[in-house]
């Protein structure tokens, strides 16, 4: 899934396949207005319904969001650009706005079509509140997918849906209808993680509508995505270990992060660590312990996205020498920013992975990782008796095409590695695989990242990916890696009350700052974050950034400005009244 900072956002304010049955004339579909204030003003938007049951054409139907952005430019070329997200069970229209954002020059003469696909995003999601836990630290570390409750959701939903017709066959059969019924001509499509799937699915099923496709994070048709994730995260961690020790300066820093980690990781497994982090709503302490399996989930997501790659070293060796502290808040952050796990997660992975996979497989698969079985486990207890979609071996069967395709991978990828793009290349006849040099689970967060966009752009307006021009990827970085937290300073209750206000940005984005429970919090539109004072007047994210920072202009003794500092430049917001 396309991992992205939310403050830094906050800041820039499955039946067996086969080929589908012969087309029927399909109602002519309308756009209108959109009423969401976060969605560009031109944007068009509409709802339209299919038969969940597509089969019978009959019977419950499913009302699908959809949103088209317009082109810019004078010239509208038929062949629109088509976004699948990942998951299984993200917000196709969220991320793909995202992504339509970043490629201005492709969007001058093609319409963006966005589709929450059926049980997702505001498409009649399949959520389930059950899973959701507590909303706590601990409740996350511990209870990934509780089969218990996911039987409790299952039998919830059963009342209305009918879950075995969530698959990736249905989506983008459903996907198809609104293309045709928009009348528009042949798509490019584009996936990312999960969705790499999808868009291989809409390949193998619609070879006829698709002039291009972008698969970023490739999931191979037949790979058990739960049984080799740990294998994965174990090979991006050791990867990152010979990294820092090839790096001058991140090895000066830790000359014996090998052994550090090693040490970590045998604390953890004799006994849980107790720790405590401040509430961003509070300030007062929330206590928690750190199990294997919690540490397992914290460390694999730190591998994940690109920045927060760069702190592994600095966090693992800090644990080594006894201070959990940024872990404990690293726990803190991810635990607040887990999406659920609904119904179409459960229908799609129960059905597409955990169907294949085998009691026997876990023992090899997950020996000697660092997150053992946890999650595999997990999701086959969970997947007994969830009324998944039946597939057959030839769903899993690689997909074999003549359709132009970017295939899109980092080299320190926890998730999807580079070889499973090699994989699925092999059967692409006019597939080109690009590999970016020490880039996560998506490509977001590296210094020269609008080189994808701008490579992904250049391929879809050329229609083909033999010519294209890559030299750019050589020139993207991961953040360097981060070799020390500035030591935080306690400060007085009126040096914090001197810096409270509300704060106006030039984009029109508001800030408010206020004093909870003795720390500095600072509110967005993307929630509360507390920050650590190093000195009187300037602060540091406590949180799985903290190389945001924000320092603020006193004047007669009152904040009257505040500047933010962010990779790739600073913003200064106003203070309101001053």
């Amino acid at each position: 899934m396309r991992a992205t900072s939310t403050f830094l956002i906050a800041l820039a304010c499955f039946p067996a396949v086969g080929l589908s049955a012969s087309a029927e004339p399909v109602k002519k579909f309308e756009l209108g207005a959109c009423s969401a204030p976060w969605l560009p003003k031109d944007a068009r938007c509409g709802v339209y319904e299919v038969f969940e049951n597509r089969a019978a054409k009959s019977g419950r139907k499913i009302p699908l969001q959809v949103v088209v952005l317009p082109a810019t430019g004078p010239q509208r070329l038929p062949d629109p650009f088509l976004y699948f997200a990942g998951g299984p069970g993200g917000p196709s229209i969220e991320e793909g706005l995202g992504f339509a954002m970043e490629m201005p020059e492709l969007r001058k003469d093609r319409d963006v079509l966005l589709i929450d696909s059926r049980g997702t995003g505001l498409s009649a999601p399949l959520d389930c509140p059950e899973l959701r836990g507590d909303g706590s630290i601990q409740g996350f570390l511990d209870e990934f997918i509780p089969a218990d409750k996911a039987r409790a959701c299952r039998d919830r939903l059963q009342k209305t849906a009918d879950l075995t017709q969530y698959s990736s066959d249905y989506v983008t059969d459903d996907a198809e209808e609104i293309r045709t019924a928009l009348g528009y001509g042949k798509v490019n499509i584009m996936g990312t993680s999960y969705g790499t799937r999808t868009v291989q699915v809409y390949m193998r099923r619609h070879p006829g509508s698709v002039r291009t496709a972008t698969i970023s994070g490739v999931v191979p048709m037949d790979e058990s995505v739960p049984l080799f994730t740990a294998r994965h995260s174990q090979r991006a961690l050791e990867n990152l270990i010979v990294e820092c020790e090839g790096d001058p300066a991140c090895h000066k820093a830790f000359p014996k992060l090998r052994e550090e980690v090693a040490a970590v990781i045998s604390r953890i497994q004799k006994e849980p660590v107790k720790l405590q982090v401040p509430s961003a709503q509070t300030g007062q302490p929330i206590e928690f312990t750190l199990s294997k399996g919690g540490f397992g989930q914290v460390l694999r997501r730190m591998l994940y996205y690109n920045p927060w790659i760069s702190l592994v070293p600095l966090y693992l060796h800090n644990a080594a020498n006894g201070d959990w502290q940024p872990l404990a808040e690293f726990a803190k952050v991810i635990s607040e920013a887990q999406g659920s796990i609904g119904g179409y997660f459960l229908s799609v992975s129960c059905s597409e992975d955990l169907a294949f996979t085998r009691e026997e497989e876990i023992p090899a698969a997950v020996a000697g990782t660092f997150l053992g079985d946890l999650r595999v486990r997990k999701q086959l207890e969970a997947c007994k008796g969830w009324p998944a979609p039946k597939l057959g071996p030839e769903f899993r069967r690689p997909v074999t095409s003549g359709i132009p395709t970017l295939l899109l991978s980092g080299s320190a990828d926890p998730v999807t590695p580079p070889s499973q793009g090699d994989r699925v290349a092999r059967t692409l006849k006019r597939g080109r695989h690009v590999v970016v040099e020490d880039g996560g689970h998506g490509l977001g967060g590296m210094q020269g990242g609008e080189c994808v966009e701008r490579m992904i752009t250049a391929f879809i307006q050329a229609g083909a990916a033999e010519s294209l021009d890559t030299s750019c990827v050589a020139r993207m970085r991961r953040p360097d890696f981060l070799l020390s937290l500035d030591p935080e300073v306690k400060l007085k209750p009126e040096e914090l009350e001197r810096l409270v206000g509300v704060w106006a940005g030039p984009n029109g984005g508001k800030f408010t700052t206020a004093v909870v429970g003795g720390y500095l919090r600072v509110d967005s539109p993307f929630g509360p974050a507390l920050l650590a004072a190093t000195s009187p007047t300037r602060f540091r994210m406590r949180s799985g950034e903290p190389w945001l920072k924000l320092s603020f202009d006193l004047q007669d003794g009152r904040a009257v400005a505040m500047t933010l500092e962010m990779p790739g430049g600073t913003q200064t917001l106003k203070r309101e009244g001053s």
